[in-house]
């Protein structure tokens, strides 16, 4: 059944999800949880993608470091750092 729910979840919006469960669940509180779990399937769907997507295009990870054809930017020399200003490095 799980299975079965997590494709309806990959497939669907809230709205979507909300008239699932109401349609299966005679009561508010069992819809409510069986919204709330398949949101929370559909959230770890994402995160699933998105961590795939990371680990293949790591430049991705961190803003402003990736450019057009794969190329990675330099980061900015205060990057990483506490940054103190009116220093001669200006970190």
């Amino acid at each position: 059944m799980l299975e079965m729910l997590i494709e309806i979840v990959a497939q669907q919006d809230r709205n979507a999800i909300t008239r699932y469960c109401l349609a299966q669940h005679s009561s508010y509180s069992k819809a409510a949880a069986c919204a709330s779990d398949l949101r929370v399937a559909q959230r770890e769907l994402d995160l699933a993608e998105l961590r795939v997507f990371l680990k293949d295009n790591p430049q991705y990870r961190y803003p402003g470091v990736a450019l057009p054809n794969g190329d990675i930017a330099p980061l900015h020399k205060c990057w990483g750092k506490t940054r103190k200003y009116g220093t001669e490095e200006g970190c």
